[in-house]
């Protein structure tokens, strides 16, 4: 069935924001943020988000203000969902948009009272308060192009936009430069930047075929540098175990998110699963190759002119949750991507990325 459209006037507005997803999703709504900015003149833009990935944001220009949700500790509880609704509500909202649909974006949005509320759904009751429902996750568009579907369907005609993009502060800038001169970084050198890790194990592809690739590219002159949560270091361990070179970097730990992002921009090429580092490598430019077996690639591949998704399958598109895939069994496991593939990959994209400059 085909969406309903409307007509709405985005200018001189406060427009909330509830979008309580992961790092890579808030990386992937930059480019509907900066539509929105550009489309919504005069307005106050607010972002409420889940407070733990509140740096991937916290320096974006497109935002106002960012209300952060501790959904999983203090404010865990409907009480203080509700609280904090009634907290946005005396901001005045004109506008709010739901960019996922939960019942947490209901009750905060009953509580807040907004003149007009548009978006996804949370529950069966918002069809009655809402002014502009929509079906946000139709299964046949990029990640990035569903949010920009919504403001489409608010009328804006120009949806043009800079691709993914993350935005540092000259304190992670410093903090990166800092790390990478700790570890005998000299400013010529090229990094290539690995994330071995992901929210499910089969999701990575095998660590042991990380360090081939690693080692590959050391040969070739690169630094590896592993980047990731302190709970990855075993996955960073195997990987490095496989190598032949021993120069090497393990960021892993060693960088808040914020810090993270300012040093990803600094590689010459990056290698990820499905993951919230795939899509800031993507974001600062960088050459991605990120691999993919029971997510779809066609969903949520890295969108630079240099960067690559390999897949383990054609996963057909459609309506897909990685976590009903992998319970299912029914696709290609990540492993069958082969280390000849990746290396080609990356070879291929640096030589692009070469080229382009």
């Amino acid at each position: 069935m085909e969406e309903k459209h409307y007509q709405v006037d985005l200018t001189n507005k406060t427009i909330v924001l509830i979008y309580m997803l992961y790092f890579g999703d808030m990386v992937s709504i930059s480019p509907f943020l900066e539509v929105l900015r550009r489309e919504a003149k005069g307005s106050r833009i607010i972002l409420v988000m889940d407070a733990r990935f509140q740096e991937s944001v916290k320096y974006n220009p497109n935002v106002d203000e960012i209300i952060p949700f501790d959904r999983h500790g203090k404010e865990k509880g409907m009480a203080a969902t509700w609280k904090l609704g009634k907290k946005i509500g005396k901001l005045h909202p004109d506008i709010l948009l739901t960019l996922h649909g939960t019942t947490r974006s209901t009750l905060l949005a009953l509580a807040m009272g907004p003149k007009h509320w548009g978006g996804e759904e949370g529950t069966r009751i918002d069809s009655f308060f809402m002014d502009w429902p929509m079906t946000i996750e139709t299964y046949n568009s990029h990640a990035v192009d569903k949010y920009l579907k919504v403001l489409e369907r608010l009328g804006v005609k120009d949806l043009h936009h800079s691709g993914m993009r993350t935005f540092t502060s000259p304190e992670w800038d410093r903090k990166a430069r800092a790390f990478y001169e700790s570890r005998g970084i000299q400013p010529g050198d090229r990094l290539a930047g690995f994330s071995v890790g992901s929210s499910t194990a089969e999701k990575n592809w095998p660590a042991e075929k990380y360090g081939q690739v690693a080692d590959h590219f050391a040969k070739k002159g690169l630094i590896p540098v592993f980047f990731g949560v302190p709970s990855e270091i075993p996955l960073i361990e195997k990987a490095v175990s496989a190598m032949e070179s021993k120069r090497y970097i393990v960021a892993a730990g060693k960088l808040s998110m914020g810090e993270f992002m300012a040093a990803a921009g600094r590689c010459s090429l990056a290698f990820t699963n499905d993951s919230g580092p795939m899509y800031v490598f993507d974001s600062r430019g960088v050459p991605t190759i990120a691999m993919f077996g029971p997510s779809n690639a066609k969903f949520h591949h890295p969108l630079g002119p240099c960067s690559k998704a390999l897949s383990s399958w054609d996963m057909p598109m459609g309506p897909e949750h990685v976590n009903k895939t992998i319970a299912s069994g029914n696709y290609t496991p990540i492993s069958e991507i082969t280390t000849e593939e990746v290396i080609a990959a990356g070879e291929e994209a640096l030589t692009k990325s070469e080229k382009m400059k």
